[in-house]
């Protein structure tokens, strides 16, 4: 077989468009926020020191994808002075870094190892004054900067060392608390712009799918049914445009395996479990060893059809989180671990409740004594698994 033999996809046209990296022609919902973020900038075109901008929002509220819709706006200018740079944190995630990176955008010839970080900072600012230009650096995610208060404090103070020309940041996160994270001097330095992206309500999600639906699906092949579930469980979600635009392309993907040529609601609630079950295999395969253990002991506990320690609420079957401290004790040293005390068990219990992972009631009439039950909020077969992979591997 070659590839000319690969049969083409009777559902998808390009499912590159459904990607949280796609940067669609037409920016919907959020024309305001990039106007703002337009006014901010606009300054270096007439040779004035821009504003900073802090942007935040949740997840899929188009914080990146207007910000590299403001970078296709700069670029339409054809400025030869000015110059901006998109940088996600999540891998320049160190002053040093990105500044190495900055140099190396700036300089091609510029060998992306073995400088002092004053030396990348002295040639940042050498380029600039040379010809009086301008950078607006876009730092996606910044709180994954690991020495976040250095990196803010150099950009921000970087133009006192600057006759001609400026360098500013857009930085994006989506923690409203960011600046917390920051040292009063960089605070007092950074004189932003602050930009809130708000969530996006049912009907503008349906008008994104919509609107990447004609781009990456074939004509007929997703029903209206499908569009509005999508939409209505996204924006359940916090209004996540991700989020929602994944379930179309998984619900594609399902649909392509089945041959069913359609993509409907049901596709869609296929989809939705098994997003589910990725984010809860990603929340559990990176809590501490001791919080897996807790689980496992519960989903052990659940699985013992000869266990009898239970109680029945509204259909469910609560366990004794005594018997389940009790289970875990035993796992724990069967796998070389030294168990926590009970005060830390009952902590790491409020806390896996938080995240949603199990739930607990307390004992009512027909109890002897007050104490607390305990459930798994998922399959115990799946949480066993997750944990097995990724624990006992």
């Amino acid at each position: 077989m070659d590839f000319n033999e690969i049969d083409e996809s009777a559902i998808f046209k390009n499912k590159s468009v459904l990607s949280p990296h796609y940067v669609p022609q037409e920016l919907l919902y959020r024309e305001e926020e990039l106007k703002k973020m337009m006014v901010g900038v606009a300054p270096v075109f007439k040779g004035f020191k821009p504003k900073n901008i802090l942007i935040y929002g949740k997840t899929g509220t188009g914080k990146s994808i207007t910000s590299k819709k403001l970078l296709e706006k700069m670029n339409d200018m054809k400025d030869a002075r000015v110059k901006g740079i998109y940088l996600n944190c999540r891998v320049y995630d160190t002053r040093y870094k990105v500044f190495q990176k900055l140099v190396s955008e700036l300089k091609n010839e510029f060998s992306k190892t073995g400088y002092s970080f004053a030396l990348l900072y002295e040639t940042v600012l050498d380029w600039i004054e040379e010809k009086e230009r301008f950078i607006i650096i876009i730092l996606d995610e910044i709180d994954f900067v690991k020495d976040i208060d250095a990196l803010v404090y150099s950009l921000t103070r970087a133009n006192d060392d600057i006759q001609k020309g400026g360098l500013s940041m857009i930085g994006i996160s989506n923690k409203i608390q960011f600046k917390q994270k920051l040292g009063e001097r960089s605070k007092s330095s950074i004189c932003e712009e602050e930009i809130v992206f708000q969530t996006y309500n049912s009907s503008q999600l349906q008008g994104i799918l919509n609107q990447r639906i004609s781009l990456s699906f074939k004509e007929g092949v997703i029903t209206p049914g499908a569009v509005n579930l999508a939409s209505a469980i996204a924006a359940r979600e916090n209004g996540d445009a991700r989020y929602a635009l994944n379930l179309l392309l998984r619900s594609g993907e399902l649909a392509e395996r089945k041959k069913t040529g359609k993509v409907t609601d049901k596709e869609v609630e296929e989809a939705r479990k098994m997003a589910e079950e990725d984010k809860a295999s990603e929340l559990i395969s990176s809590l501490p060893a001791h919080q897996q253990l807790v689980l496992y002991a519960l989903a052990l506990t659940s699985a013992d059809v000869s266990y009898k320690k239970l109680v029945e609420d509204g259909g469910e079957k609560y366990y004794f989180s005594g018997e389940v401290y009790d289970h875990y004790t035993k796992i724990s040293k069967k796998f070389g671990f030294e168990p926590i005390s009970a005060r830390w068990y009952r902590e790491y219990i409020h806390e896996l409740e938080e995240m949603g992972l199990i739930s607990s009631i307390h004992s009512g009439s027909g109890v002897r004594g007050q104490t607390t039950l305990l459930r798994l909020a998922l399959e115990n077969s799946k949480v066993k698994k997750i944990i097995e992979k990724t624990l006992m591997k």
